[in-house]
């Protein structure tokens, strides 16, 4: 597949690109909204802006790497100029934007994909697979510390913010473990008192009891100020699993693991699980070309979902915060 890449960003010089490259695909253009130069180890491409990407015959399909309030606009004109879509999480910053994406897929049949390289990490499918019983308990924490007040992500007109950065993807576990929306969210943040972006968040998905199962729960905390750390943490009726790196898994030689234990043991009484070596990106552009090729009907699968819990959590912060100020 032919690609073409939209925004010179340092996930898509360091990752994505040689993912591609890795996975046998081709970038032929990159698109960027101001000067730029090759970076030691760029593939041959065609340096152009944003409407020459789309406007180019050879690419069939686009990676967007833009800030997050661009990613709606950029994927729905792709996909109206005739090009597949690879676009970097979030690709909607709420319900409406996700519908606009889906209509644009429904008028043109082509594909638009989120890019949650963390599904396509064998950790991940072991983790929705471990013989834990029903799941009672779930633990997510990511943090990093960037304190720049000219990044990207630190802008909140941009789509700032660590609930849109990084909390996401506790609300992508939530939902890819318990395989659908939660039923009650609750929220907490810590703004910056300039800046306005959430620096310290943390959350509450819930799923009521049914159907001979019993409630669960998740809670999260994510933090654009703090130490550099990670982990998710999954109790079960029968067993319990931790994931070490579940969202910064190495690509390289260095190998992933779990802690487990499926009859209720102990941390001591627990295994650990090694995972061979991957590149879970180069796995996430082989199964986005795979989709394409084979021919199914165009799906968001559960990104819509996954926009709108993101969505309820900020609404369910503000409505703390409007109660914290009555008081």
């Amino acid at each position: 597949m032919r690609f073409g890449i939209l925004g010179n960003a340092k996930i898509a010089r360091t990752q994505v690109i040689p993912a591609m490259l890795q996975a046998g695909h081709t970038p032929v253009s990159l698109g960027s909204r101001g000067p730029m130069a090759p970076w030691d180890g760029a593939p041959p491409m065609r340096w152009t802006d944003y409407a020459g990407v789309l406007n180019d015959p050879q690419v069939q399909a686009v990676y967007i790497a833009l800030p997050n309030h661009l990613h709606t606009q950029w994927t729905v004109a792709a996909l109206h100029a005739g090009k597949h879509v690879l676009c970097e999480k979030p690709m909607a910053l709420s319900t409406e934007e996700s519908a606009q994406i889906q209509a644009a897929m429904q008028a043109t049949g082509r594909h638009a994909v989120e890019a949650y390289m963390v599904r396509h990490h064998p950790q991940w499918q072991w983790l929705r697979q471990a013989e834990l019983g029903d799941i009672r308990q779930i633990q997510v924490v990511f943090n990093y510390d960037n304190r720049d007040a000219h990044n990207i992500r630190n802008a909140l007109p941009h789509g700032g913010g660590a609930l849109w950065d990084i909390g996401c993807y506790a609300v992508f576990a939530g939902h890819w473990l318990m395989g659908k929306s939660p039923d009650l969210v609750d929220a907490r943040m810590q703004r910056h008192p300039t800046w306005g972006v959430d620096l310290h968040t943390q959350g509450t998905l819930s799923w009521h009891a049914r159907e001979g199962r019993g409630a669960a729960h998740l809670q999260f905390m994510v933090s654009t100020q703090s130490a550099k750390s990670q982990s998710v943490y999954v109790v079960g009726e029968r067993g319990w699993a931790q994931l070490h790196a579940p969202f910064n898994p190495p690509h390289g030689p260095g190998v992933s693991t779990a802690t487990w234990a499926s009859q209720a043991g102990l941390h001591h009484e627990a295994h650990t699980l090694t995972f061979e070596p991957c590149n879970a990106y180069a796995n996430m552009v082989c199964d986005f070309a795979a989709r394409v090729a084979s021919g199914q009907t165009p799906s968001m699968q559960d990104s819509p979902d996954i926009t709108h819990t993101l969505c309820r959590l900020i609404e369910a912060s503000a409505g703390q915060s409007a109660r914290s100020a009555l008081q």
